[in-house]
């Protein structure tokens, strides 16, 4: 059986900015840090779909015009 004897014990997550600053913090989050980097995830994942989508429809646009050129 594991025993601990103090919380200092007890493995945190003091490296991650959105949990308390507690010695022992072993566990949830801030909500609004957590809301905030979730956000942060979904702008950049918007933004690099967009940008997929724009250098496909780019691209699809340079083949048409190299195909007239070429006919």
């Amino acid at each position: 059986m594991l025993t601990m004897r103090t919380s200092t014990q007890i493995a945190g997550n003091r490296h991650r900015l959105s949990f308390p600053l507690c010695p022992a913090s072993t566990g949830r989050p801030r909500v609004s840090g957590s809301a905030a980097r979730l956000l942060g995830e979904w702008r950049r994942l918007l933004n690099a779909e967009s940008r997929r989508l724009w250098l496909a429809m780019q691209w699809r646009s340079h083949l048409g015009r190299v195909r007239r050129m070429q006919a």
